[in-house]
């Protein structure tokens, strides 16, 4: 029989959404698509109340031709022409450092034209937030500052690249910000709240009113697929996880897979798989732990 496209009712619909919060990037690119709910998040994230956003995309897409295009979670413009980068981490991988680089030098390669100097790039912020603390220092919230050391003399060397990283598993002794990455988590439709009361309204649009029925008709296939592919590819992780570090381009390959049938395979390799190296020798034949 062929598996319905759509949820049937409203009310199972609704109820679907109600499953997803703002630390999924699906869930969070429909909220954050809205300048006003991108702004308090900034604001908020980068401790500057007064911040206004010029221009929000979600899901962003920088194509490289000859090299490794990536998908920024939502990218943003300040009115001083300043860029601002926001990614949700979930899974654990070998080298988020490493992705920020490449990310901000993506951003940097698709924002200078031609013709223009240096001096001309404006800075860009990665607001960076994962599930678990990758850093290790038992804090929510990290600041990455560039210096040059000489012995005890610490000279700043700021190039334009600022970078925050944030953890959804520690305080990060700062009442705004902890409100803001609990609601994270939690994504409470009716939550009330000074601080960010368009996050909430967007959240309440999609997971609750009526008025929003449409816009989730249109994507509620998208985040039911998705959805599916989502819990996979999280349980495959997982499974991963125990076995060891998991290679950038592993979790890469596997966090961009769609078919799902692919993600099942690599399932079963990973629970029957004894090491890392044994799952990704496996990769190119997830056929073969299919029940047929």
């Amino acid at each position: 029989m062929e598996e319905k496209s759509v949820l049937d009712t409203y009310e199972q619909k609704r109820q679907w959404v109600r499953q997803f919060n703002l630390a999924s990037d699906l869930f969070a690119g429909k909220v954050f698509e809205d300048l006003a709910a991108s702004q308090e998040l900034c604001r908020i994230l980068m401790q500057q109340p007064g911040l206004r956003l010029k221009s929000v995309r979600t899901q962003y897409v920088i194509r490289n031709l000859e090299s490794h295009s990536v998908q920024l979670d939502i990218l943003a413009e300040e009115d001083s022409g300043n860029m601002i980068c926001i990614e949700l981490q979930m899974y654990s991988e070998d080298a988020p450092f490493r992705r920020t680089r490449y990310y901000t030098s993506c951003i940097d390669m698709n924002i200078l034209e031609k013709g223009k100097e240096y001096y001309e790039l404006p800075d860009v912020t990665v607001l960076y937030i994962t599930k678990g603390d990758f850093i290790g220092c038992k804090t929510g919230v990290y600041q990455v500052d560039r210096k040059i050391r000489d012995n005890s003399l610490a000279i700043d060397a700021a190039n334009g690249v600022h970078e925050k990283y944030f953890n959804l598993k520690y305080s990060s002794k700062d009442a705004e910000i902890d409100e803001l990455l609990h609601y994270l988590k939690d994504s409470d439709p009716f939550y009330q709240t000074k601080l960010f009361p368009r996050i909430v309204e967007r959240v309440n649009l999609y997971k609750m009113q009526k008025e929003g029925v449409d816009v989730m008709c249109e994507i509620a296939d998208r985040i039911r697929r998705e959805g599916k592919n989502e819990g996979k590819i999280e349980d495959i992780m997982e499974l991963l996880e125990e076995l060891g570090k998991i290679p950038t381009k592993i979790a890469q390959r596997i966090g961009q897979e769609t078919n799902l049938n692919v993600l099942v395979g690599w399932h079963r390799c990973a629970a029957r798989a004894s090491s890392i190296s044994e799952f990704e020798a496996w990769m190119s034949e997830p056929e073969r732990f299919i029940l047929k």
